[in-house]
């Protein structure tokens, strides 16, 4: 099977299940499940490469700042207090991997494409994955390093395509073809996935619960001894 089709499946079926996740948690959960998943650490996931990652939420009030951090295909994000903004914090790290892994990447292709190219900014745009300016700059969206490899390599080639026919003609997406040649099936993904892209990381912090009483243990506070008698 195709690279594209092995990649981009298992990230449709990732998306479909945590869809049917969020739409229909009775499906998945008993209630008994329900109420302890509620109280457990692990919040919420994000997008990133085309997989959702477990994302933790931990409170750490020594911590010199919050801060968001890759572990064991796990998000780590600390927060100092409850007030802190969990899902700011994991979209702050997806913005910092796309500048750090999409401008080699972009590189990477333009010389693949024998073509040169200005300057890259990446943008947080929700209206439109990229763009290639007629001065030869590129924009792109930081939300694109949400999606697989594959179909970041394409909207990359797309826009660089840009810079050898400013246009989308016959030429235009024939030179897309070589080296993409299943660029049909990429832009279906894009089509099918837009609204779990552009969408915010939605991750919070809960409280660890309580841990539960000892059999035989009484959970209501001791007794008071009445006060001395005057004499």
């Amino acid at each position: 099977m195709a690279e594209i089709d092995i990649e981009t499946t298992i990230s449709d079926v990732k998306l479909f299940i945590e869809k049917l996740r969020n739409d229909l948690p009775e499906v998945f959960i008993s209630p008994a499940g329900a109420a302890a998943a509620t109280q457990a650490a692990s919040n919420g996931k994000t997008l990133y490469m085309g997989d959702l990652l477990e994302t933790e939420v931990i409170l750490n009030p020594a911590a010199q700042k919050p801060s968001a951090a890759l572990e064991n295909n796990r998000l780590i994000i600390t927060i100092k207090n409850e007030t802190d903004n969990a899902s700011t914090l994991a979209e702050g790290w997806l913005r910092a991997q796309a500048n750090e892994i999409l401008p080699p990447k972009v590189q990477e292709w333009a010389q693949k494409l024998n073509v040169r190219y200005n300057n890259i900014t990446i943008k947080d745009q929700k209206t439109m994955w990229a763009s290639c300016s007629q001065k030869n700059n590129l924009n792109f969206s930081y939300r694109i390093i949400k999606m697989p490899k594959i179909i970041i390599d394409y909207l990359i080639v797309h826009e660089l395509a840009h810079l050898i026919h400013f246009n989308h003609g016959e030429e235009y997406w024939a030179a897309v073809a070589q080296y993409c040649p299943e660029y049909k099936e990429h832009r279906r993904w894009l089509n099918n996935n837009k609204y779990a892209v552009m969408a915010d990381t939605d991750v919070k912090y809960a409280a660890p619960a309580a841990a539960p009483a000892a059999p035989g243990e009484s959970t209501a506070p001791p007794p008071q001894e009445p006060p001395p008698e005057n004499v």
